[in-house]
């Protein structure tokens, strides 16, 4: 009898560190937000089709650990296979092209049990942001997805929204900057921590890069996390690699988390093209930012 009454209270002791302990790793102090073009599964990728690089990219996901993470480029196969693969995260978002399922998705994944989901939204980059349909001399249709949060540990709450800017359109690529800040101005309160994630299609010399960064109106510009962190790690200083077709010298970081002054990162990565198997996981590679809430 002593036997089992030990070992019972040993059981709840280990129970109740194990809750604790899962309480901490998921406390709002040390998040971690990933952004990842996904590359789309449309069959003509050859050897960096989707089924021969899945494991590869669920792999970096699942080693970088994110608490948020925010896709771009994923069509309804690959949102399927993410969502049958990524226990433990809850996921939103709709197809660009019918604000349904079809097309490209700018998801958001988040963990479950560290965050309640608020509410959230999807606006079109265009002229008529509340409808689906392309904006400006845009070749696709682009969206904005955003979702208002509550920290399950400290009841904080934060906004992050996750984009992908045209490729081909000059005017949408500035006109999606000043409808970003103005629209999600209106979404993010005030003092609120906010942050974005997505592929911008723009180096940081660019217009569009500068209206970010020094803002529209009277709504205040974010911050680049990538040039705000305290620490960096970095396995190369371009982001958009064309399946390893850019020359170091010549690329660039396409791919940014901007943050307001709510915000604070502690660390900025931008994962390696290759990876162990070695094998692409996307024509990008994945940057991730450690953050806290001030």
């Amino acid at each position: 009898m002593r036997f089992i009454a030990n070992w019972s209270l040993r059981f709840v002791f280990v129970a109740i560190v194990g809750v604790f302990s899962a309480l901490d790793l998921y406390a709002d102090d040390d998040l971690r937000v990933m952004s990842f073009n996904i590359s789309c599964d449309y069959g003509a990728d050859g050897e960096n089709n989707w089924e021969f690089r899945r494991e590869t990219l669920l792999d970096v996901i699942k080693g970088n650990d994110p608490h948020l993470l925010g896709v771009q480029e994923a069509v309804p196969g690959q949102m399927d296979d993410l969502n049958a693969n990524l226990p433990g995260y809850r996921s939103y978002g709709v197809g660009r092209d019918d604000g349904v399922r079809a097309g490209e998705h700018m998801a958001i994944f988040y963990k479950e049990d560290a965050f309640e989901l608020l509410d959230s939204g999807t606006f079109w980059l265009s002229e008529t942001p509340d409808k689906p349909g392309k904006g400006w001399d845009a070749m696709c249709c682009r969206t904005v997805t955003w979702g208002k949060f509550r920290c399950k540990e400290s009841g904080k709450t934060f906004c992050f929204a996750n984009t992908h800017l045209d490729h081909v359109g000059t005017t949408a690529r500035a006109e999606s900057a000043r409808l970003i800040l103005r629209r999600l101005s209106q979404i993010a309160d005030k003092d609120e921590p906010f942050f974005i994630s997505g592929d911008f299609n723009v180096a940081d010399q660019s217009d569009v890069y500068a209206t970010m960064t020094k803002g529209v109106d009277d709504i205040p510009g974010l911050r680049d996390a990538n040039k705000v962190a305290k620490e960096r790690e970095i396995a190369q200083e371009y982001t958009f690699h064309n399946w390893d077709q850019v020359d170091p010298k010549d690329g660039n970081v396409i791919d940014y988390i901007f943050v307001n002054d709510k915000v604070e990162v502690k660390k900025f990565k931008i994962d390696p093209v290759r990876h162990t198997d070695g094998r692409f996981a996307s024509d990008h590679v994945s940057i991730v930012a450690t953050i806290s809430f001030r």
